[in-house]
């Protein structure tokens, strides 16, 4: 005896409006899949809280019976974050225009929560908030006049204003000069962190990367038309940032700039409501509620160029 069963499966629209909230806030928080490579990342911080340092002495000792162990110096660094929201709408009309339209149930009245168009909208939220992420890692600054750069301060404005940072000016980057400046940078950095290469990172805006890859490409001519250049000088890795300001360069060990976020819990935050079921307004609005914050540490180990350079 066999029995046949039928199963019947009514997926609410609004099922339809959903992202993925692990693949959103990755893309957002992390839009260079090197962040986590190139910067200390804090995740988890929802206020201010500390990180812990602990600077020993001479720790080693001839064996003996007594202890006579140093006074280590234990402290620590306080970091904190901006809160961030961001928010978009769309109107059902501009869609019925649209590459989605064959989707759409048909009828002026249809619903338009068309599955496949969500997924790109989706996607083009979490990179475009990405973006402005690395924009004001950089160059926030709450003082600002732009919107954007004044959600929270930046790298370059905590670089200008903390003392000790180890300061070098020279202008515009150009092809003639760039190799000097950095050769330069590696001059002024301290002799204890030059060599450890796997740790130390070059950050370099875009114009100084574009400046740098034809300085070299003219010394080696297969640069030019057959291999990729490799972004290293002297074995320590460039960091290409599109965020930072041009004619900008930092030399750092990798944890002495840490990016602090949140991300725990925020896919409870992800909002997508049609306001067409409530108000009766033909529109999808969405929310991302988030939490970033850029500080530095150990400021002896960091040389910037041209920040505060005006």
């Amino acid at each position: 005896m066999s029995r046949k069963l039928r199963f019947d499966l009514d997926v609410d629209a609004s099922a339809l409006l959903a992202a993925n909230p692990e693949a959103f806030y990755s893309k957002a928080y992390l839009s260079s899949a090197d962040i986590t490579n190139n910067f200390r990342t804090v995740p988890g911080v929802k206020a201010k809280t500390k990180l812990a340092t602990v600077l020993f002495g001479n720790i080693l000792k001839a064996s003996n019976c007594s202890f006579n162990a140093d006074v280590d110096d234990l402290s620590a660094v306080e970091i904190d974050v901006c809160a961030l929201s961001a928010m978009a709408q769309i109107c059902q009309f501009d869609l019925e225009q649209s590459f989605v339209s064959l989707q759409m149930t048909k009828g002026s009245n249809g619903d338009f929560s068309v599955a496949s168009f969500m997924d790109f909208y989706w996607g083009e939220m979490a990179k475009v908030i990405g973006q402005n992420i690395e924009l004001i890692r950089w160059q926030g600054d709450t003082e600002s006049l732009d919107e954007t750069l004044a959600l929270c301060d930046g790298y370059e404005k905590k670089l200008c204003n903390t003392v000790g940072v180890i300061g070098r000016y020279g202008g515009v980057i150009t092809t003639s000069n760039v190799i000097a400046e950095m050769a330069g940078m590696i001059g002024d950095a301290p002799a204890s962190i030059v060599r450890k290469k796997a740790d130390l990172r070059l950050h370099v805006s875009t114009n100084v990367a574009n400046a740098y890859e034809l300085a070299a490409a003219q010394g080696n001519t297969l640069t030019y038309v057959t291999l990729p250049l490799g972004l290293t000088f002297l074995g320590i890795q460039l960091v290409v940032n599109e965020g930072m300001s041009d004619n900008t360069m930092v030399l750092t060990l990798k944890d002495n700039l840490i990016y602090s976020f949140d991300a725990e819990g925020d896919d409870k935050a992800l909002k997508a409501i049609n306001l067409a079921d409530t108000v009766a307004e033909p529109l999808i609005r969405t929310r991302a509620n988030m939490k970033v914050g850029f500080y530095l540490v150990n400021p002896a180990e960091i040389v910037a160029y041209n920040v505060c350079f005006d």
